[in-house]
């Protein structure tokens, strides 16, 4: 992957990716707190609440990645607490997906993440753009069999989002995968869409198209993006 590209398209995936994945993992593990991230006029790139600041999209990319990157010391000192519970909720994430809190939570955290990236394709990459546009309003949700793990993309009035759990308001279109190893493919280096469906491992009901459509930019991104690990 070229870490070269600025704060666009790559970046913005990544901000998003740090959002719902620290929102999963606090969720998951039962303490902490999901956080946000923000760009400022100097191109710093500030995680909220906190005071844990990168000086440039090179030193944010590698926290996400790899769990932390050094920090601005005068932000990180100026709020000590909160900027260590952001360290904290990174280096969750990065453990997550490294398989540390069990198969579960790593195909939870790491699903979260790749639909939160795919929001930002499906906005700023135009072949994602234009695959969604073809779609009328409706949302897809995502699950495994045997497990807790649920998450959902949409697209809607306001735009396109995703979330944990079941939709709010419903899906149009179900992707189911067969279990939590077929999941964790899907996270970590993606399904064929048309053998996995012919062989079991992923049912797909609804609308079918939609479904199509939203893996195509979920796997788009997901080519481009390293998640934590």
């Amino acid at each position: 992957m070229n870490h070269d590209l600025g704060p666009t398209l790559l970046c913005s995936a990544y901000q998003r990716v740090v959002e719902a994945g620290t929102e999963e993992w606090a969720e998951r593990i039962g303490h902490g707190r999901g956080l946000k991230v923000e760009i400022t006029e100097l191109g710093e790139y500030r995680l909220l609440p906190g005071g844990l600041c990168f000086p440039n999209h090179f030193a944010f990319v590698e926290a996400v990645i790899h769990g932390f990157a050094w920090p601005r010391l005068g932000p990180l000192l100026a709020k000590p607490i909160d900027s260590l519970h952001a360290i904290r909720a990174l280096r969750g994430v990065s453990n997550s997906m490294q398989g540390e809190f069990g198969a579960e939570i790593k195909a939870a955290i790491g699903l979260r993440a790749g639909l939160a990236a795919a929001e930002v394709y499906g906005r700023e990459d135009p072949k994602c753009a234009s695959a969604l546009a073809r779609e009328s309003i409706g949302c897809v949700a995502f699950s495994v069999d045997g497990s807790e793990v649920s998450a959902w993309f949409g697209l809607d009035s306001d735009g396109l989002r995703s979330g944990g759990g079941e939709p709010p308001q419903g899906a149009a279109a179900r992707v189911t995968f067969r279990d939590l190893e077929v999941a964790l493919r899907a996270v970590e280096t993606g399904l064929d869409p048309m053998v996995a469906p012919a062989t079991g491992e992923v049912r797909v009901t609804g609308r079918i198209p939609l479904a199509e459509a939203v893996g195509y930019v979920a796997d788009r991104a997901s080519r481009d993006l390293i998640l934590p690990t």
